[in-house]
């Protein structure tokens, strides 16, 4: 085999909590996330040598700045390929949105890599690598509904209700995630509340469950992105029964019970100055 397709989907955080900051200049986290039928494309293709990459998205980089060729790179070094490879990336996830798309695009370098050089390596093994390139790449090696801790890299795959819509809006501006971290205050007097993880294939635990956790985040961003809040409450005000920011945002997500009433949703807010996708979690990645 010397081309392998592959999909890298989208992720949200139901919700996302920042701990303390830690030692080694990250924060301590604890997130949930569902992965997204809203995917990127990567093609890989061997090469006689090095690693390159391209992509039809002009904002997108396709150097060391990617974390797919970061995960190349990585990869063929420390299993010592003698060959290279080229990574084309059909981009449909918005850059620097709080989607996950560049960690996605890593986690599927990593498993289209180990299939095509047919490596036989773990998936312990692609979560060695994958952590050292981002904090959400091992999110996508494993199933596609998974609490992680730590940094993010410490994931334990759980099982949710995902009998719902999400509409999500992202508005043209680019949120980055150092920045958020950097300016976030961090409480340490807040009490956190602990997550059964055994009742949120119910979906009245899954709600009922969602309504008690917030993204810490968000009011870091909204402060300086008002658009924020107010598509949250555009969501909210649209009869979605959670709104939230994901990740570092500015993406802002609407979840709702039926799917005709999230695509009139999804029609109406497309006619305003973002990006609208109409999309539902999966139950793994593809």
């Amino acid at each position: 085999m010397d081309q392998l397709t592959l999909k890298s989907p989208a992720k949200i955080n139901l919700f996302l909590h920042v701990l303390k900051k830690r030692d080694d200049g990250y924060h301590e986290i604890s997130t949930l996330m569902q992965a997204l039928d809203l995917y990127d494309e990567l093609t890989l293709k061997k090469t006689p040598k090095d690693v390159g990459l391209s992509c039809d998205h002009p904002g997108c980089p396709t150097d060391r700045r990617n974390l797919a060729y970061q995960a190349a790179s990585l990869l063929l070094r420390e299993e010592k390929v003698d060959q290279g490879v080229h990574i084309h990336i059909q981009k449909r996830i918005p850059v620097s949105a709080g989607l996950g798309g560049g960690s996605s695009n890593a986690a599927a370098t990593l498993k289209g890599l180990n299939q095509l050089f047919d490596l036989g390596l773990s998936v312990d093994r692609l979560h060695q690598l994958g952590a050292q390139i981002g904090s959400d790449v091992p999110f996508f090696l494993y199933s596609g509904q998974a609490l992680a801790r730590g940094r993010g890299e410490r994931i334990q795959p759980v099982r949710l209700f995902r009998d719902y819509w999400l509409v999500l809006v992202c508005p043209r501006l680019e949120v980055k995630s150092g920045w958020a971290y950097r300016n976030l205050r961090i409480s340490l007097t807040r009490k956190r509340k602990e997550l059964n993880c055994n009742v949120l294939e119910s979906k009245r635990c899954f709600l009922d469950a969602l309504s008690l956790f917030e993204n810490d985040l968000e009011e870091v961003v909204a402060r300086k992105q008002p658009i924020v809040s107010q598509l949250k409450a555009i969501l909210k005000n649209s009869g979605a029964v959670r709104s939230s920011m994901s990740g570092s945002g500015p993406t802002v997500y609407g979840l709702f019970d039926q799917k005709p009433q999230a695509q009139e949703v999804a029609v109406r807010l497309s006619r305003g100055d973002w990006q609208v996708f109409l999309t539902q979690p999966i139950p793994a990645n593809i």
